[in-house]
């Protein structure tokens, strides 16, 4: 976020955010206000009963199960007033009139001026007898005896308050977020009224308990006012301007009504605009969800906003609202219900903000299953308690067995139909990576490339990206995906996943990144494969030309049949042992020597050439198969260049191991007495596939090879240098290519 971002983040979360802490502090402050005398009170069938009493607290006279009947001064001789289960109702909009909560209001202030004014005598029945308690309550109530329920009200208004400042900071100017932060305000101030009085002790002063009530109830609708014009305007505007101030224009007049008390029950005054409020947001949800069609980043959104509404709005309305409308009992307490409005506005906030919107739907998914197997779980319960008669336990036993072998399972099942996600086989996905990584023609590597990213997204485009990609990323909110191409495969943009139905998740870039490992993995292979496959034909090549040649060649030369057919048979065995790449154990150095000095003699002979061969440094050692091949390929190259080429009537052979050439290296010296190489010494190097042979050999080897004129000037002498480990790094490559 830039600096002038921050500019504009810091007003409105400022001013929300002191607006919010000070609310919350004035309820404090309230509540704190208030005459303490230590004892919880519940409501008992026709009774208000002791639940608890805190050690040394101004009422530990009082005994938990006792039956408070009444309470008056101290020395007074009227019978004071008695306490009735109304008493303790935590939300006065549950009674029938207004009237009724007026009465409230004013024998609740009564209580509270009888314990600021002094002692109070206090008639209890306690074992069935009835006696009278004095008790001399404390001026205020200590911070820890303020209940859970009191802190988690202050807390959702204080997140509402700021949520609403952030999101009005970053999307200045958008009506969305304007009607967003008027609701966060609304649920502010509903939640920390209700705060005051829903958690008191027993009495609360008649003017804060009748204006937090009112404040209460205006909140609450102010909030629905927010939350029905968001969903007319975002996240699109689908019906005509003035229909949102044609909103704000009449249920302001009904909330204005509401603060009042103007109606004659509070049905009317505050459960059937909560209502119908709360089903205005559902029917601007229905309403998005037509104009949305076709415009993935906005039905992202929705999705989130729908599943905000529907688990929060939906159950406030079920819960509380309409059974309060209805004349009954909520089913849970207006405490916990202010978090399921923060649920709603959570959800909200974030959709508006768009913060990682293209993360929202796999968290809307998952919260919507979640909550779905809750509810599932809660009203397979009432169903086996009211409808079949089972006792508690064994009905919800029955009910979360049901959820966790029928639902769960097909929950995954139900996400992949209701998302239109289409998912792969891990073989499928193999064999697609494979087929697009393995492939050496660049075009049909781009082609099935493109198919697998069709598969997997669905996209409505797929285009060259028009700037270097260095990893997958998304951008325009999860609209579009840049892919980085692999071996050569241009760099990728992909748009609207899934035929513009949803948006790319973080998710789907993890895939990608996958995708992209393993391919990457695949090409490396084939890389080392199509080197190794080089380098063995390479070899063969150079073995069939250095051995199979020189043998041939001395079979054309000799003139004896035997020996003939002798050279031919081991050609041919030579050639199955080039091919299997398969040249037995190690051979002792001296035995070897023997056998080429042989060989050589006999190709030489042949053809009426003198042999001088000199090996007398050599001691007696063994070679690896690779050192063996270099030496009889060499020396079989060497020869076969005197026979083809030289015209000489000697050859010389020499094979040692300086101390000059360092430890381990074997230097080959081949020459003869012939006519010599043609041109000059550098293009003899480069022509001819017997010396491109010992050059490459020698290069593999890092050894040295030179060629120059014979003694007096006279043929030519080949030297060149060969490791005792000759051979192993190719056979190293050879491996892993294999593998």
């Amino acid at each position: 976020m830039n600096m002038k971002a921050i500019a504009h983040l810091k007003p409105s979360v400022y001013l929300f955010g002191l607006l919010s802490l000070a609310s919350a502090v004035l309820i404090v402050a309230l509540a704190l206000a208030q005459p303490w005398i230590g004892v919880r009170l519940v409501p008992v069938e026709d009774a208000v009963v002791v639940a608890s009493v805190q050690p040394g607290a101004p009422g530990d006279d009082l005994t938990p199960g006792a039956r408070i009947l009444s309470m008056r001064p101290a020395g007074a001789v009227s019978p004071g007033l008695s306490l009735v289960p109304a008493d303790l109702i935590e939300e006065p909009d549950g009674l029938p009139t207004i009237a009724d909560m007026e009465a409230l209001f004013e024998k609740q202030g009564r209580l509270h001026e009888m314990l600021e004014a002094g002692p109070v005598e206090v008639a209890v029945l306690s074992h069935g007898a009835e006696r009278s308690v004095r008790i001399t309550a404390a001026p205020s109530r200590p911070v820890g005896d303020l209940p859970f329920t009191f802190w988690m009200q202050l807390a959702v208004g204080i997140v509402s308050g700021l949520l609403g400042g952030w999101v009005l900071s970053i999307r200045r100017g958008e009506p969305g977020a304007r009607y967003l932060a008027v609701a966060g305000l609304g649920l502010m101030v509903a939640s920390h009224a209700a705060a005051l009085y829903s958690s008191r002790a027993l009495p609360l002063s008649e003017g804060a308990f009748e204006w937090a009530s009112a404040f209460n109830s205006a909140g609450a609708l102010v909030f629905g006012i927010g939350m029905v014009n968001l969903f007319l305007v975002y996240p699109a505007r689908y019906l005509p301007s003035w229909v949102p101030g044609a909103v704000t224009t009449v249920f302001g007049a009904w909330t204005l009504a509401s603060f009042l008390r103007v109606t004659g029950t509070p049905a009317l005054a505050i459960h059937l605009p909560t209502v119908v409020l709360m089903s205005g947001i559902l029917l601007g949800a229905i309403g998005q969800i037509v104009a949305t069609r076709g415009n993935p980043r906005q039905r992202a959104a929705l999705r989130w906003f729908g599943l905000s509404v529907t688990i929060g709005a939906g159950s406030f309305v079920s819960l509380i609202a309409l059974p309060q409308a209805l004349g009954f009992q909520p089913k849970i307490s207006q405490s916990h219900a202010f978090a399921l409005f923060l649920l709603v506005y959570l959800g909200l906030a974030l959709g508006v903000a768009r913060y990682r919107l293209f993360d929202l739907e796999f968290w809307a998914f998952r919260a919507l299953f979640y909550g779905g197997g809750v509810a599932l779980l809660l009203a397979l319960d009432a169903v086996l308690i009211y409808s079949v008669s089972l006792e508690r336990i064994p009905a919800f036993s029955i009910a979360l067995l049901a959820v966790a072998f029928i639902y769960l399972p097909a929950r995954d099942v139900l996400a992949r139909v209701l998302s239109g996600r289409r998912t792969m086989t891990s073989s499928e996905l193999f064999d697609m990576v494979s087929s697009f990584a393995l492939s050496s023609d660049r075009t049909m590597q781009k082609q099935r490339f493109g198919e697998l990213l069709e598969r997997l997204f669905q996209p409505l485009h797929i285009e060259d990206a028009p700037a270097r990609v260095e990893a997958p990323r998304l951008l325009e909110n999860g609209g579009v995906m840049e892919v980085p191409g692999l071996d050569g495969i241009a760099d990728l943009r992909i748009s609207w996943p899934h035929r513009g139905r949803r948006l790319f998740s973080a998710r789907d870039l993890d895939q990608v990144r996958d995708i992209l490992r393993i391919g990457a993995q695949f090409i490396e292979r084939r890389r080392a494969y199509e080197a190794g496959a080089l380098q063995e034909r390479q070899r063969i090549n150079r073995d069939m030309h250095d051995n199979v040649g020189v043998q041939l060649l001395g079979a054309l030369h000799s003139q004896e049949t035997l020996r003939k057919n002798a050279l031919i048979r081991q050609a041919l065995t030579d050639l199955r042992e080039m091919v299997s790449n398969n040249f037995g154990g190690p051979t002792g150095l001296r035995a070897l020597l023997a056998d080429l000095r042989a060989e050589m003699s006999e190709y030489l002979a042949a053809a009426d050439i003198r042999l001088e061969w000199d090996d007398e440094d050599i001691p007696d050692m063994t070679a690896a198969p690779p050192v063996v091949n270099a030496i009889r390929s060499s020396l079989r190259e060497g020869i076969g260049n005197i026979l083809r080429h030289s015209g000489a009537a000697v050859a010389r052979v020499r094979i040692s191991m300086p101390a000059s050439a360092g430890k381990g290296w074997l230097i080959l010296e081949i020459g003869d007495d012939g006519r010599g190489l043609p041109g000059s010494l550098e293009s003899a190097r480069g022509n001819g596939n017997g010396l491109r042979n010992l050059m490459s050999r020698s290069e593999a080897w890092d050894g040295d090879f030179s060629v120059s004129p014979g003694a007096e000037g006279r043929g030519t002498l080949l030297r060149l240098s060969i490791p005792l480990a000759a051979g192993a790094e190719e056979d190293t490559l050879l491996s892993d290519a294999a593998e």
